[in-house]
């Protein structure tokens, strides 16, 4: 199912379906119901765009939030640096979303950190300059995204799956290539049931032709990255990409 926000800063779009108020759970459940019916199952994808923010409520430019002060090409947006209580606050907003989506009768989440959004900001050293407990070394720049699948899993029953989108390679100057993806998949991974991978980042022109890749690229592209994942770390993988 379409991205849904767990915070109000993320709201990427006026659009957006969002997953912070109880008042969804309602008409969640009407729709996963509905999947069900068919034989299908559900996983909802949990979101917060950081920085790569597109939205413009009523006609006015919201603040955009992310691990420091780096601008983003393609949006033209400065984003705010993340206090740590607000850091602390979207950490419980995934946990709460995850809650709610399990209450709708959802099957399992699946944490975006894919395409450059939040969790892929904090792991990107060019993007993350925080000099506290979420930035610098490697493990740092995980702690964000492990808190993230923490704060999941004690928020929803033991049987409730929890998967996690990344980008291989972001496509991106400034971006994630396919070895530092796979040091993040392997040491994500004990945390996660499945993961699924894609290539791209928001950030710029050239990162985004992989949101939705097209002809451009060789069918199925992508395989090869998925493969690098399964080998590092014994996980279920999904595949997008051609």
């Amino acid at each position: 199912i379409q991205v849904v926000g767990v915070h109000e800063t993320s709201r990427y779009t006026e659009a957006l379906l969002m997953g912070t108020s109880d008042d969804c759970i309602k008409p969640f459940s009407r729709l996963v119901e509905a999947i069900h019916q068919e034989g299908a199952k559900v996983f909802i994808q949990l979101f917060h765009p950081g920085r790569e923010l597109l939205g413009r409520p009523n006609g006015v430019v919201q603040p955009a939030f992310a691990p420091s002060h780096s601008p983003s090409e393609r949006f033209k947006v400065v984003p705010r640096e993340l206090s740590s209580g607000l850091i602390g606050e979207i950490l419980d907003g995934y946990g709460q979303a995850a809650r709610r989506m399990a209450e709708a009768g959802a099957d399992g989440v699946e944490i975006v950190a894919s395409h450059g959004y939040l969790p892929a900001q904090f792991m990107n050293p060019k993007v993350n300059h925080r000099e506290d407990e979420y930035g610098g070394s490697f493990e740092n720049r995980m702690r964000f995204t492990r808190e993230a699948i923490a704060a999941v899993r004690g928020q929803v029953p033991s049987e409730f799956i929890i998967g996690m989108r990344m980008s291989g390679d972001e496509h991106d100057e400034d971006g994630l290539v396919e070895d530092d993806s796979v040091a993040i998949a392997r040491a994500l991974a004990p945390d996660l049931d499945y993961l699924n991978v894609i290539a791209g980042t928001s950030a710029t022109a050239s990162g985004a032709a992989h949101i939705v890749p097209s002809m451009a690229n060789s069918t199925a592209y992508v395989a090869p990255f998925a493969q690098k994942v399964k080998q590092a770390t014994g996980k279920a993988v999904f595949v997008a990409g051609r």
